[in-house]
């Protein structure tokens, strides 16, 4: 088995970037796995119900898998470069807004676990009263990672990385853990990194 890095790269409004990133294992080829992870990456835009929570101009740009080397470092890599959008017509929440999809393994513990910041949704994925997101929404995003598993089943699997050993010793520098389950709550989180070169737009007060 080898351990592959994969990325997702995209734009927001045309002028900030958001990515996610994961290690992957697989006996597939490092073209099988960049194949795989592209298609059922970008499918999770295109989803049937999600792509209505997903603003136009939220966008996946371009994907890549690297086979890493043994401390876990980019070596050869394959890159996929095109455009896919959302499709809701509704306004995108703030730069900052993201929902947590999180991977858990075997472990109930910190290290035990892992997450993807997806990019912000459009304004009908908050719920009527606001705060949290509405359940059609979530209900979405589950069906469209449930998908996403399904698809690349068979062409890896997902673990996390320990590239320290952990302070209990359970788990030495460079080994990983095979993720056995994902959830997604109904809370936002934030990502400050997303934006974090824009200039805002200020208006005087006067005192």
């Amino acid at each position: 088995m080898a351990f592959y890095l994969v990325q997702a790269f995209g734009s927001l409004n045309g002028a900030f970037a958001w990515s996610n990133n994961a290690v992957v294992s697989s006996s597939s080829s490092e073209a099988a796995v960049a194949e795989a992870f592209d298609a059922a990456y970008r499918d999770i835009f295109t989803n049937a119900t999600l792509k209505a929570y997903i603003p136009t101009t939220v966008e996946i740009t371009q994907t890549q898998a690297s086979t890493a080397s043994a401390t876990f470092k980019q070596t050869t890599k394959t890159v996929t470069v095109n455009t896919t959008a959302g499709d809701s017509a509704d306004e995108a929440m703030s730069y900052r807004t993201c929902e947590l999809i999180t991977f858990r393994t075997a472990y109930a513990t910190k290290w035990g676990r892992g997450r993807w910041y997806f990019p912000p949704l459009a304004y009908n994925a908050l719920s009527a009263d606001g705060y949290t997101i509405l359940a059609a929404a979530q209900t979405a995003m589950v069906d469209a990672f449930d998908a996403y598993f399904t698809a690349v089943g068979s062409t890896y699997e997902h673990v996390i990385l320990h590239k320290k050993a952990t302070i209990d010793g359970a788990r030495a520098a460079y080994s990983t853990d095979v993720v056995t389950g994902c959830d997604i709550p109904d809370s936002f989180a934030t990502q400050k990194r997303r934006a974090d070169k824009r200039v805002p737009t200020r208006m005087t007060v006067t005192v």
